[in-house]
């Protein structure tokens, strides 16, 4: 199970074996080929499109999250981290 700290909008801590945290500066996509026509994080995030302060408020939109920049920064314990997308 993974634990979202609200205020940071990252994963604290991680079930994938081969990392401790998920850092996400950049959310959302761009469509590049056939294999993204059933994208389930697309119609995931497109549910929460023009709900006013959801993280998805975009909805899949590619999206610089500028105030997530410096998060790994914050952390008081070096981590292993992924940027999953």
């Amino acid at each position: 199970m993974v634990r979202f700290a609200q205020s940071e909008h990252t994963a604290e801590k991680s079930s994938i074996e081969w990392t401790d945290a998920t850092w996400n500066p950049v959310t959302g996509c761009t469509k590049i080929s056939a294999g993204c026509d059933n994208c389930y994080a697309e119609r995931f995030s497109e549910r929460f499109r023009g709900v006013n302060g959801h993280p998805f408020e975009n909805g899949f939109d590619l999206t610089l999250r500028p105030e997530r920049l410096d998060q790994p920064l914050h952390w008081r314990a070096p981590r292993r981290f992924s940027s999953i997308r």
